[in-house]
């Protein structure tokens, strides 16, 4: 039987938890094509909700206080790249005979790519950008393209330059300039010049290679977006009214009944960022869906080669996220934070698999990104290494009913903005608990308060919930090694 090929598209920081039951939330094409073609998640999680973290969760299959990159960039003392000979998971799809590509956001590490560790493909050290590469510009040249040009529309950080024009590969500086022009959106001169479109040419540029061959394949697409900054170019430009946009229902929250460290968070957002009223929010929310539609239509392309070289029905397609963004929710906050929330945590996944998925289903298990290393390890044929945390998603994705699954999931944080808050959730039921180490509980009922809203901590009549959570967050714990000195003082304040 011939091996499936894989095909694994990843956004980056996805604004949807709720948004979509919520009006005005645009229809996501390549998100609901694949949904309607194979099985959607209905309870996928980020396994950590910050970047390199989290994406170097989906390269080894480990809980970051395994892998040790516990915050972006090497903050508060975590690791900042890979070891020279860190196995990562295309190595045994190597040894299987795959062909493994790799194109976009890497951010896990500035001293080696995603090439470095045997993906051919492209990325770039570090947070990166592809506006200043020679890829790019190679890329603008075969296709006769402007550079990407954007009109600045809202920069907090520098509130004079709105009307002003900045060409992004005149920021000449990798491992800053992204977050200079974070809080920003604007409109861009011209759509094919956007990174993702950019990034799908190259995509498919090697699919029409690997087509020519016998060797099964898996590759990986990154995108940078939606992540902020918005640049939005027609025809997704003022697709949706802001009008359409209700205010959040956490909008206005000053999280009295969360933990200090969420307060404290957004007191930080509020100095930082002087907006207040909805209007100014729902403006920019419209932006950042139109931002996450012109993504989703060029991951689509990538769809339509897959089709145009007959390779649709021999490859799996998953389309998922790195982690949400806490956008307009929590009290008008920005970005993530350290906020283990569901708008942080809960991300899309829609798996396809002609013949072997059931077209249209879905599924409410508990699953989480880290899941799909060892899946694609498994269906590649490969050893799945020792020690991984995930657990392959292969026969459930098959035989949802028949297949024996976890009935609960555990997730981590360990902080952001180099400041360390040391959080481990647990997901069992209705029910969602945060266990902050020195600080306030979280208990919520997420099917009666999705927007948690009524932290049930102290709650008297859930106490038998409560413990039975902390019991299975022990065990979590214990089967995966989570027992650093932080882990251990925050297992004995469950204790007490």
């Amino acid at each position: 039987m011939k091996r499936p090929n894989i095909v694994w598209l990843t956004s980056d920081h996805m604004v949807w938890a709720h948004h979509k039951r919520l009006t005005g939330y645009p229809v996501l094409p390549t998100l609901e094509r694949l949904s309607a073609e194979g099985l959607t998640f209905n309870n996928a999680f980020s396994v950590t909700p910050l970047c390199q973290p989290c994406r170097a969760s989906m390269l080894t299959g480990q809980y970051a206080h395994k892998h040790g990159m516990l915050q972006n960039d090497g903050l508060q003392g975590a690791k900042l790249d890979f070891d020279v000979d860190e196995q990562l998971f295309n190595t045994p799809m190597l040894d299987a005979g795959y062909r493994m590509g790799y194109f976009g956001k890497w951010h896990t590490g500035v001293e080696r790519t995603a090439e470095d560790f045997g993906f051919e493909g492209f990325s770039c050290p570090g947070y990166g950008h592809p506006y200043w590469t020679q890829e790019y510009e190679d890329y603008l040249e075969r296709h006769n393209l402007p550079h990407a040009e954007v009109t600045i529309e809202r920069w907090v950080g520098h509130p004079g330059w709105e009307g002003r024009k900045i060409r992004l590969a005149d920021f000449d500086k990798p491992y800053e300039s992204p977050y200079q022009l974070m809080e920003a959106s604007g409109v861009l001169n011209e759509l094919e010049s956007h990174e993702a479109y950019f990034l799908a040419d190259l995509s498919n540029r090697w699919l029409d290679e690997v087509a020519q061959g016998d060797d099964p394949f898996c590759m990986r697409v990154d995108l940078w977006g939606p992540h902020h900054p918005f640049w939005v170019a027609e025809p997704y430009l003022n697709t949706i009214d802001p009008a359409d946009l209700p205010p959040y229902p956490t909008f206005n929250s000053n999280l009295e009944h969360r933990p200090q460290n969420h307060r404290d968070l957004l007191a930080y957002r509020r100095e930082f960022d002087p907006h207040r009223n909805w209007d100014d929010w729902s403006w920019y929310l419209a932006r950042c869906h139109e931002h996450a539609t012109l993504c989703d239509d060029a991951l689509g392309r990538i769809l339509d080669r897959l089709d145009e070289l007959g390779l649709a029905e021999n490859t799996i397609v998953v389309y998922t996220v790195d982690h949400g963004g806490a956008l307009c929710s929590n009290g008008e906050l920005v970005d993530k934070g350290w906020m283990m929330s569901d708008e942080t945590m809960r991300i899309p996944m829609a798996v396809r698999w002609p013949g072997k998925v059931t077209a249209g289903s879905t599924s409410d298990a508990f699953v989480m990104n880290m899941d799909l290393v060892p899946t694609a390890q498994q269906a590649a044929g490969a050893a799945v290494p020792v020690g991984t945390d995930g657990t392959s998603l292969l026969d459930l994705i098959q035989a949802p009913a028949e297949t024996a699954w976890r009935d609960d999931i555990m997730l981590e944080h360990h902080g952001h903005y180099g400041e360390t808050h040391f959080q481990r959730q647990l997901r069992w039921g209705n029910y969602k608990y945060v266990a902050h180490l020195d600080d306030l509980g979280e208990l919520y009922d997420i099917e009666a308060d999705p927007f948690e809203m009524r932290n049930l901590i102290n709650d008297e009549a859930l106490r038998p919930v409560l413990t039975e959570m902390q019991n299975r967050l022990k065990r979590w714990m214990a089967e995966h090694d989570d027992t650093a000195a932080d882990a251990n003082r925050l297992l004995a304040q469950i204790e007490e």
